[in-house]
């Protein structure tokens, strides 16, 4: 059996040893668990794709691989492994010859961040929470130094190793841990993008601070959230769902949010956009046919819990 191996980290100086090998020891220990009933059997057929990557290029919002595989049965091992690891939840990919429709089209985010984005060629950059890494793509083809992601759910580690399977060499890296990981990092990062996670921890002053810390002097912060689209710095705290999305603790205002990220220590500190989300961009798709969003709002946008619209919010801090 082909076993797993922990991620390569790059040689950055902005991380120090004790970090560099905590961060390995623990994805080691993580991956471990790859190497056992359910996941032993996609992890060696993942091992086993051999693909000869061309580029990879943004279109139309999409990740697009190009290239070709060695073999047929590459070819089709890529295909079947894309469906057995339903469901995928940010895209939209294409895997040399295929299309992967994901449930959200991650790309309608990224262009309400763009106008507003720093930069980011030469940086060091995080994503914390990546899932697949849609945006570790996406960030990387803006010319970073390395983007490293961190997300603990295997499945989503898995998703981003058929995908890297498609484009290697890139200045990228997922790290199979959550955000803790980031405690006791210090300025190590110019840009962190905290996507989809504050309103699933039941301290977010905590991840903030921890997010702060990591930042080098200067560094910004982008945290994107649900919010509450009304006025007033004040959080709703859903009992069990909200629009069937679960383990969410608290939702706050955008200025709620902002509130927050100064109590952490920010100084500079804007609601970047509200947008009010739509089936437009969140929607069952091929490879993601589970309930969606369309499943879990009234005709009005209120949830089926009985809460507000959902609303998402970017608010970029320095």
């Amino acid at each position: 059996m082909t076993l797993p191996q922990a991620p390569r980290l790059p040689d950055l100086p902005e991380l120090t040893t004790a970090t560099r090998e905590s961060w390995l020891q623990n994805s080691e220990a993580a991956i471990a668990r790859l190497r056992e009933p359910p996941f032993a059997d996609l992890t060696d057929r993942l091992g086993r794709i051999s693909a000869l990557p061309e580029s990879m290029k943004i279109h139309e919002g999409g990740v697009e691989f190009h290239g070709t595989y060695t073999t047929a049965e590459s070819a089709a091992q890529a295909r079947a492994l894309a469906h057995e690891l339903i469901p995928w939840r940010k895209g939209p990919f294409r895997l040399f010859d295929f299309d992967l429709d994901a449930e959200w089209r991650s790309d309608a985010k990224w262009n309400r961040l763009a106008p507003d984005l720093p930069n980011l060629s030469g940086k060091v950059v995080a994503d914390v929470g990546c899932n697949n890494g849609y945006y570790l793509f996406r960030i990387a083809a803006e010319g970073a130094r390395h983007v490293i992601g961190f997300d603990p759910t295997l499945k989503y580690w898995l998703q981003y190793q058929l995908l890297a399977a498609h484009a290697r060499h890139l200045p990228a890296t997922f790290l199979p841990l959550g955000w803790q990981a980031l405690a006791g990092v210090q300025k190590a990062f110019d840009v962190i993008f905290l996507m989809g996670v504050n309103y699933h921890e039941a301290d977010p002053l905590n991840l903030l601070h921890t997010c702060r810390s990591a930042l080098k002097p200067g560094g910004l912060l982008i945290c994107e959230s649900v919010t509450v689209d009304a006025d007033g710095d004040f959080e709703i705290f859903p009992a069990g769902k909200y629009t069937g999305i679960g383990g969410v603790y608290a939702i706050p205002t955008p200025r709620a949010l902002q509130r927050q990220l100064q109590s952490a220590g920010f100084q500079n500190v804007t609601v970047q956009h509200t947008e009010r989300m739509t089936a437009a961009e969140q929607r069952r798709s091929e490879f993601s046919p589970q309930k969606t969003l369309a499943d879990f709002v009234t005709a009005d946008g209120t949830s089926i819990e009985g809460y507000p619209p959902l609303h998402r919010s970017a608010v970029f801090a320095s």
